[in-house]
């Protein structure tokens, strides 16, 4: 599990066939090792175990059945994002311990390629990530310099929910594991450092929704509180005033803040992110957009049941609405479940920091209508949310998790 944290996580491991030969080997030795597990999900299955079996085995066989222009290769993101789903219910059968090893495993190696794309954001383009989102000559340059892409960018994205939390609660952490003085610190120290540096590559990678759906998931993480009543209402009206008012507000900003840094070393920095926001609406622009997801939703109603079964004619910009067009209404509706069971289980969970939970869920649920997912999702998605909550000292064991246990204390 190390191994495949690093490899999905460094831009410089994407396209080497060794290093995919070792994940694939690593991937393999995880399912034996899970076969000889006591409490196996591959021997015991949830139904989301069952749900990813059923769907990994339906899109190969159509894959098989109808071939079409595209490679098989394109199915291999998703396949991988929901061999995560499998390591991470293994995890939420107890291992509290493995799910914080990868919690803080991934929290060291993010900083490390989130300062690698800063810098090439700064010194090579300010549209690096986005240059690197397609497969190319230039792209695999890139990634060999350590410079993350669209990937790279919305996985610190899905991070942020629960790096928001510990942020404004660094000490819980710590004290959660036990750790004094200089180990203390540290960990307080790689928190801080990861949500800062998720911001700000969020902010100067350019992309719109990426901002957005930030801006929200902070929102959320300070504002709610409450599960329910005019608390919540309150506090969620609150959230969206405060996204529009940040979306409206961001450009005069900027512009206003060139004007005060005209002449200094900070001019040409203001520039840049005025710049990629403007190189985000101008080369993925919402009339772009709405016909992609036009189109899917267009042939989804057309071919309701089967689908269109190639993946030739969809939108190509929506996971979500990409499987409903190809596969029909119910592997569609199988895959949307698989992407959002756990943050939904967080949310009705009294024991979870109900901000971080709504935003995690906002995110998950958000993200895929809107874009493409990859592997490095499902590692966020499925393992590294266990480990938050882990870390957070909320047990993973499923039917302690359902409830609320008589004399544990909710959070509010």
């Amino acid at each position: 599990m190390a191994y495949l944290i690093v490899w999905v996580l460094s831009p410089p491991l994407a396209y080497g066939a060794m290093w995919r030969f070792i994940a694939l080997s690593a991937m393999v030795t995880w399912l034996l090792l899970e076969l000889a597990a006591p409490r196996s999900v591959l021997l015991k299955p949830s139904w989301p175990v069952l749900g990813t079996v059923v769907f990994l085995g339906y899109t190969a066989f159509v894959e098989w059945l109808v071939p079409d222009a595209g490679e098989i290769s394109r199915h291999f993101q998703i396949w991988i994002m929901f061999f995560f789903l499998l390591v991470g219910e293994s995890l939420g059968r107890g291992r509290d311990g493995d799910a914080r090893l990868c919690f803080w495993l991934v929290l060291l190696v993010l900083p490390i390629w989130s300062i690698a794309t800063l810098r090439g954001i700064e010194t090579i383009a300010v549209d690096v990530a986005r240059t690197i989102s397609r497969s190319s000559d230039e792209a695999r340059t890139l990634a060999g310099q350590g410079v993350g892409g669209y990937g790279f960018v919305y996985t610190v994205l899905l991070c942020l929910p629960f790096l928001a939390w510990f942020a404004t609660r660094p000490r819980s952490a710590a004290a959660t594991m036990g750790a004094r003085g200089w180990r203390r610190r540290g960990v307080m120290t790689l928190l801080m450092l990861n949500f800062l540096l998720g911001y700000l590559l969020l902010l100067r990678a350019g992309y719109t929704i990426g901002l957005v759906l930030a801006a929200i998931a902070l929102c959320l993480v300070l504002l709610v509180r409450a599960r329910g009543g005019l608390r919540l209402a309150i506090s969620l009206s609150l959230s969206a005033m405060l996204v529009l008012l940040a979306a409206f507000a961001l450009r005069p900003a900027l512009d206003g803040l060139q004007g005060a840094a005209a002449g200094t070393e900070y001019a040409a920095k203001v520039r840049d992110v005025r710049r990629s926001l403007d190189e985000d609406q101008s080369t993925g622009t919402v009339g772009d957009r709405a016909e992609r997801y036009q189109r899917s939703m267009r042939l989804a109603l057309e071919n309701p049941v089967m689908g269109t079964l190639t993946f030739d004619h969809v939108g190509k910009h929506s996971a979500a609405l990409d499987r409903y067009a190809q596969y029909g209404f119910v592997i569609g509706t199988l895959f949307l479940l698989l992407l959002v069971y756990l943050p939904w289980r967080f949310v009705r969970d009294r024991r979870v920091p109900f901000g971080p939970a709504l935003a995690f869920l906002a995110v998950a649920l958000a993200f895929p209508l809107l874009n493409n997912v990859f592997m490095s999702w499902g590692l966020i998605l499925y393992v590294f949310s266990r480990g938050a909550l882990a870390v957070m000292g909320i047990p993973l064991q499923r039917e302690r998790r359902l409830g609320h246990a008589p004399g544990v204390p909710a959070h509010a």
